[in-house]
């Protein structure tokens, strides 16, 4: 069930259709005009008994646990992640990083709107995403750009891409089409952008960084894709 939280578009938020996690938006996010939305893929419940598991799952499935993962690994520390780390050091290069500021200025929200299962208690799982999946996150993803406004979007992983343009001609949104970039490691960039209510967004999808992720690789396709942004936020932080 969802619940209000602080945030100025949480009421605009809470009324999009399957959004299971409410997107955790810098304090400044909305005063500059270039915007960055990283979208990460999916969640996870782990648990090596099944009341671990309910317990795992019940924690995760809470309509503020993105925002509280941001906070609790990115501003206090409690804890690594090593996806949104990676990618910030891809995102800015060899600057410094100050990850209180940098958070302030940009917004991160998961794309698939349903946990998966990597429980242990009766062999070990890892869920995938399914086709319907994505499908439903390219939904609820029209609604989210729609509020945010983004000027550009990150995604953390290329599974997203495969049902880009059947997704934005079924939802009669005005896209690119997908550019597939040559390979930087072992995985094909993607590049592709769309128009939502007059509002123009490019998008990138780069090579999960939770693993095997070279963020000097990968620092320049970023800078070329969304070099507005970048500079920008170098300079704040």
């Amino acid at each position: 069930m969802k619940t209000t939280t602080m945030n100025q578009h949480d009421s605009e938020l809470n009324i999009i259709p399957n959004l299971s996690w409410l997107p955790r938006i810098g304090t400044d996010f909305f005063k500059s005009n270039n915007r960055l939305l990283i979208i990460g893929e999916s969640q996870y419940a782990q648990g090596e008994t099944a009341s671990a598991y309910e317990e795992d799952l019940t924690r995760v499935s809470g309509i503020d646990f993105t925002r509280n993962a941001v906070l609790q690994t990115q501003i206090q520390n409690h804890y690594k992640h090593p996806a949104l780390d990676n990618l910030l050091k891809a995102l800015v290069g060899n600057a410094p990083i100050n990850k209180e500021k940098l958070w302030k200025n940009i917004a991160f929200y998961n794309f698939v709107q349903r946990v998966m299962d990597y429980s242990s208690f009766d062999g070990k799982k890892t869920e995938q995403p399914t086709t319907a999946d994505f499908d439903a996150g390219w939904k609820v993803f029209a609604e989210v750009v729609k509020i945010l406004k983004p000027t550009d979007c990150i995604f953390i992983g290329v599974s997203a891409a495969t049902p880009f343009e059947r997704m934005m001609d079924q939802l009669n949104i005005k896209r690119s089409n997908r550019i597939a970039h040559d390979k930087i490691g072992n995985t094909n960039p993607i590049s592709a952008s769309i128009e939502i209510d007059g509002y123009s967004t490019n998008i990138s999808f780069i090579r999960h960084s939770s693993a095997y992720f070279s963020p000097e690789e990968w620092h320049p396709f970023l800078e070329e894709q969304h070099g507005n942004i970048i500079h920008e936020l170098k300079a704040k932080i």
